[in-house]
Protein backbone atom coordinates (compact mmCIF):
# COMPACT_ATOMS: atom_id res chain seq x y z
CA UNK A 1 0.00 0.00 0.00
CA UNK A 2 1.27 3.65 -1.31
CA UNK A 3 1.40 7.01 0.80
CA UNK A 4 -0.95 8.06 -1.98
CA UNK A 5 -3.36 5.15 -1.95
CA UNK A 6 -3.53 5.55 2.36
CA UNK A 7 -4.59 9.62 1.16
CA UNK A 8 -6.95 8.27 -1.20
CA UNK A 9 -8.85 6.45 1.33
CA UNK A 10 -8.45 8.99 3.88
CA UNK A 11 -10.43 11.69 1.51
CA UNK A 12 -12.76 9.18 0.92
CA UNK A 13 -13.63 8.63 4.69
CA UNK A 14 -13.10 11.77 5.54
CA UNK A 15 -16.35 12.76 6.66
CA UNK A 16 -16.17 10.00 9.42
CA UNK A 17 -14.13 9.57 12.74
CA UNK A 18 -11.83 7.61 11.65
CA UNK A 19 -7.54 7.79 12.24
CA UNK A 20 -4.69 5.25 11.26
CA UNK A 21 -3.27 2.72 13.48
CA UNK A 22 -0.82 0.04 13.12
CA UNK A 23 2.15 0.15 10.42
CA UNK A 24 1.18 3.26 8.63
CA UNK A 25 -0.05 4.62 12.35
CA UNK A 26 3.42 3.75 13.47
CA UNK A 27 5.03 5.83 10.22
CA UNK A 28 2.30 8.89 10.99
CA UNK A 29 3.78 9.41 14.01
CA UNK A 30 7.59 9.03 13.13
CA UNK A 31 6.63 11.26 9.87
CA UNK A 32 7.52 8.87 7.13
CA UNK A 33 7.73 5.99 5.80
CA UNK A 34 9.72 3.14 7.35
CA UNK A 35 8.76 -0.12 5.65
CA UNK A 36 6.56 -1.66 2.69
CA UNK A 37 3.29 -1.85 4.16
CA UNK A 38 1.21 -4.60 2.91
CA UNK A 39 -2.47 -3.29 4.40
CA UNK A 40 -3.79 -0.06 6.09
CA UNK A 41 -5.50 -0.19 9.68
CA UNK A 42 -8.00 2.36 10.51
CA UNK A 43 -9.71 2.86 13.65
CA UNK A 44 -13.81 3.71 13.68
CA UNK A 45 -15.49 4.52 15.82
CA UNK A 46 -18.24 1.90 16.55
CA UNK A 47 -21.54 3.90 15.20
CA UNK A 48 -19.82 4.46 11.99
CA UNK A 49 -18.27 1.07 11.28
CA UNK A 50 -21.13 0.08 8.78
CA UNK A 51 -21.19 3.54 7.21
CA UNK A 52 -17.88 3.27 6.67
CA UNK A 53 -17.82 -0.49 5.09
CA UNK A 54 -20.40 1.03 2.26
CA UNK A 55 -18.16 3.92 1.27
CA UNK A 56 -15.34 1.48 1.58
CA UNK A 57 -17.67 -1.32 -1.02
CA UNK A 58 -18.27 1.63 -2.79
CA UNK A 59 -14.57 2.50 -3.78
CA UNK A 60 -14.06 -1.13 -4.68
CA UNK A 61 -13.45 -3.00 -1.61
CA UNK A 62 -14.97 -5.99 -0.37
CA UNK A 63 -15.22 -7.63 2.78
CA UNK A 64 -13.25 -10.11 2.82
CA UNK A 65 -12.89 -11.24 6.68
CA UNK A 66 -15.65 -9.95 9.49
CA UNK A 67 -15.38 -12.82 11.93
CA UNK A 68 -14.06 -10.96 14.91
CA UNK A 69 -16.48 -7.93 13.76
CA UNK A 70 -16.16 -6.70 17.76
CA UNK A 71 -12.23 -6.61 16.93
CA UNK A 72 -11.58 -6.47 13.51
CA UNK A 73 -13.42 -6.42 9.82
CA UNK A 74 -11.24 -6.94 6.79
CA UNK A 75 -11.33 -5.36 3.77
CA UNK A 76 -9.70 -6.19 -0.07
CA UNK A 77 -10.26 -4.19 -3.05
CA UNK A 78 -11.39 -6.42 -5.54
CA UNK A 79 -8.85 -5.43 -8.16
CA UNK A 80 -5.42 -4.36 -6.70
CA UNK A 81 -5.61 -6.66 -3.72
CA UNK A 82 -4.63 -3.60 -1.03
CA UNK A 83 -6.24 -4.56 2.43
CA UNK A 84 -7.84 -2.21 4.92
CA UNK A 85 -8.55 -3.50 8.39
CA UNK A 86 -10.37 -1.71 10.43
CA UNK A 87 -10.47 -1.57 14.39
CA UNK A 88 -13.48 -0.72 15.94
CA UNK A 89 -13.99 0.90 19.19
CA UNK A 90 -16.41 2.46 21.49
CA UNK A 91 -16.60 6.46 22.26
CA UNK A 92 -16.27 6.67 25.84
CA UNK A 93 -16.89 9.91 27.64
CA UNK A 94 -14.19 12.52 27.99
CA UNK A 95 -12.57 11.54 24.97
CA UNK A 96 -10.87 8.78 23.48
CA UNK A 97 -12.32 5.01 22.95
CA UNK A 98 -12.44 1.55 24.25
CA UNK A 99 -10.95 -1.35 21.96
CA UNK A 100 -11.80 -4.83 22.09
CA UNK A 101 -8.78 -7.09 21.93
CA UNK A 102 -9.08 -10.54 20.82
CA UNK A 103 -9.12 -11.87 24.42
CA UNK A 104 -12.13 -10.02 25.04
CA UNK A 105 -10.44 -7.54 27.11
CA UNK A 106 -11.36 -3.62 26.91
CA UNK A 107 -8.52 -1.30 26.32
CA UNK A 108 -8.64 2.75 26.40
CA UNK A 109 -7.52 4.70 23.30
CA UNK A 110 -6.76 8.73 24.06
CA UNK A 111 -7.94 10.97 21.38
CA UNK A 112 -6.19 10.43 17.72
CA UNK A 113 -2.76 13.26 17.42
CA UNK A 114 -1.31 14.54 14.28
CA UNK A 115 1.14 12.37 11.90
CA UNK A 116 1.88 13.09 8.81
CA UNK A 117 1.84 10.16 5.60
CA UNK A 118 3.24 11.39 2.29
CA UNK A 119 3.74 15.05 3.88
CA UNK A 120 0.42 15.52 4.66
CA UNK A 121 -1.43 15.96 8.10
CA UNK A 122 -3.05 12.68 8.99
CA UNK A 123 -5.07 11.98 12.44
CA UNK A 124 -2.73 8.79 14.10
CA UNK A 125 -3.48 6.54 17.28
CA UNK A 126 -1.44 8.17 19.56
CA UNK A 127 2.39 6.60 20.94
CA UNK A 128 0.95 4.70 23.87
CA UNK A 129 -1.95 3.10 22.16
CA UNK A 130 0.42 2.07 19.63
CA UNK A 131 2.82 0.21 22.45
CA UNK A 132 -0.32 -1.02 23.69
CA UNK A 133 -1.31 -2.67 20.61
CA UNK A 134 1.66 -4.19 20.24
CA UNK A 135 1.81 -6.46 23.04
CA UNK A 136 0.03 -9.71 24.04
CA UNK A 137 1.35 -11.36 20.72
CA UNK A 138 4.33 -13.01 19.42
CA UNK A 139 6.14 -10.12 17.50
CA UNK A 140 6.67 -10.38 13.72
CA UNK A 141 9.63 -9.24 12.13
CA UNK A 142 7.73 -5.42 11.26
CA UNK A 143 6.26 -5.45 14.51
CA UNK A 144 9.92 -5.98 15.74
CA UNK A 145 10.82 -2.76 13.71
CA UNK A 146 7.58 -0.93 14.34
CA UNK A 147 8.42 -1.22 18.24
CA UNK A 148 12.06 -0.50 17.85
CA UNK A 149 10.85 2.93 16.21
CA UNK A 150 8.39 3.59 18.81
CA UNK A 151 10.70 3.31 21.82
CA UNK A 152 13.00 5.37 20.17
CA UNK A 153 10.29 8.03 20.77
CA UNK A 154 10.44 7.93 24.47
CA UNK A 155 7.43 6.93 26.68
CA UNK A 156 4.34 6.92 25.90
Amino acid sequence: MTPERVLELLEVLASFDVWVDGGWGVDALVGRQTRVHGDLDLGVVRPQLDDVVRVLEGARYGVTDARFVEVTVQLTHVADGHRVDLHPSTPVAGGGTEQLDFDGNTYFIPPPVGGRIGGQLVRCMPLSAQLRSHQGYELRPVDVHDMQLLEAMGPG
